[in-house]
């Protein structure tokens, strides 16, 4: 079924003015229809069996940006709960000198944001935009409005391309501080004439502070306006301190927050550290704290995924990961354990993460070169890594789990810019012969229906 309609412009279309064509799937037992209703595209699906899309193509400009557009209205069918991500817009960008046909390899695949809000009539309302790149030489783009495996019906509506100036890539500049783990005999100049160890537990976290700040004043004579520091898990207050009702820390309120917030409002900076949390209430918890540019708590997240030592300790964990949204993006932390579970990455990345902190005591060499790369491959999310060994790098993971910055030096640090809006390119993936983006298909072609049937529970 073709929809003709008058062309409008060279570099973009809408509904009103682009050539559309139904297909239902080949193989589905129970065929999908679909029908043009004025400027509305209209797909039903008779069963869980079914797949059916509306498709066209319109001509873009190398160089410049696309910005997508459209709405769906989804009502579905008896015993449906929900759309999950079984309505999508998708678009694939093709190579001139290749030509646009289904029977020849394109050049790239991308998925258009969505956002869902509940209609008056309880329909579900599914908002679709996000701006691209036109990718290198592409001059078309094919457009593919998908609805699969539920009994619905999915109106599309206000659909549109319009040629726009080409997106800027979001900058943010990570940086990783790397002191040392000094063991709790170290003592900072002017501290030296204390009681050795934990028997001056004020001159333990004095030192471990004093490391703390030299690293921060080298970090700022170097490196021109960091957008986010990170320091390792549990610097100041580790090493088995026997009075942690004394060494543990308030947030906010304790020496670590007053030095992280002192150095984040004076370098309009933000700065993340962990420390072993008490609160008022009694409780004690392995926390990462972010303070903003202006010296204040932008957030907290408590780890999830406490060691045996930890809970044998009476630590408590948190019950849920957090997202934080800060003024250059949505930030997330893993602290150590919580990273070798590899669904707790993947959690953070449905929930919109944009760069994941991972602050650590420390691990096995081989998890620095295959785990934590492997973490930002599978989410297509860069991570920002503090450890505090020397034998161990700290640095910046980019999306593509390539470490761009690295450092061993005591009192030193790594730093690089990341482009938060990088689509992470990879070959083939499921799209064929192109290249895919991999942080959208990883989300955009997984089963959450699934996820949610899972007894992911005790079974081993």
């Amino acid at each position: 079924m073709k929809c003709l309609l008058l062309l409008l412009a060279a570099a973009a279309f809408t509904a009103q003015g682009a050539d559309w064509e139904f297909f239902s799937a080949q193989l589905s037992p129970d065929p999908a229809v679909g029908t043009a209703e004025g400027d509305a595209h209209v797909v039903r699906l008779p069963s869980r069996r079914s797949c059916g899309w509306w498709e066209t193509t319109a001509p873009v400009e190398p160089g410049r940006g696309v910005h997508f557009t459209g709405r769906a209205t989804v009502k579905l069918g008896k015993g449906e709960s929900s759309a999950y991500n079984d309505v999508m817009m998708y678009v694939t960008w093709y190579d001139p000198e290749k030509g646009n046909r289904k029977d020849v390899s394109f050049y790239q695949r991308d998925f258009v944001s969505y956002t869902d809000t509940l209609g008056a009539d309880g329909a579900i309302v599914r908002t679709f935009d996000r701006t691209m790149p036109v990718p290198k030489k592409c001059n078309t783009v094919r457009i593919d409005l998908i609805c699969k495996w539920h009994a619905m019906d999915v109106r599309f509506e206000t659909l549109a391309a319009a040629s726009c100036d080409r997106p800027k890539p979001r900058m943010v500049r990570c940086v990783s501080g790397n002191p040392y783990e000094k063991g709790v005999s170290y003592r900072a100049p002017g501290f030296e004439k204390t009681k050795p160890g934990w028997e001056d537990p004020a001159a333990v976290i004095a030192s471990r502070l004093w490391q703390i700040e030299t690293c921060l004043t080298n970090i700022f004579a170097h490196v021109e306006h960091p957008d986010i520091i990170l320091f390792s898990e549990c610097f100041v207050n580790t090493g088995g301190s026997p009075c942690p009702e004394t060494t543990d820390e308030l947030v906010p309120g304790g020496p670590s927050f007053a030095l992280a917030s002192k150095y984040a409002k004076k370098h309009r900076t933000y700065i993340a550290m962990n420390v072993r949390e008490k609160t008022k209430a009694r409780t004690h918890h392995n926390t990462t704290f972010i303070v903003d540019r202006a010296g204040q708590l932008a957030g907290r997240y408590r780890k999830v995924t406490l060691t045996s030592g930890e809970y044998m300790t009476g630590l408590l964990p948190d019950d849920d990961y957090k997202v934080f949204d800060l003024d250059f993006g949505r930030v997330s932390c893993l602290t150590c354990w919580d990273n070798w579970f590899s669904e707790s990455a993947k959690f953070l990345r449905r929930k919109g993460a944009e760069l994941i902190l991972f602050p650590l005591a420390g691990c096995a060499s081989d998890h620095v070169d295959i785990c934590f790369p492997a973490r930002a491959i599978d989410t297509g999310v860069p991570f920002l890594v503090a450890m505090r060994q020397k034998h161990l790098p700290n640095g910046v993971i980019d999306a593509k789990g390539n470490w761009v910055a690295q450092t061993f030096e005591d009192g030193g640090f790594a730093w690089a810019d990341i482009d938060l809006d990088e689509q992470p390119q990879t070959f083939w993936l499921s799209v064929g012969s192109g290249l895919g983006d991999a942080r959208s298909l990883y989300v955009d072609e997984s089963r959450p229906e699934l996820y949610e049937k899972q007894n992911y529970g005790l079974h081993r």
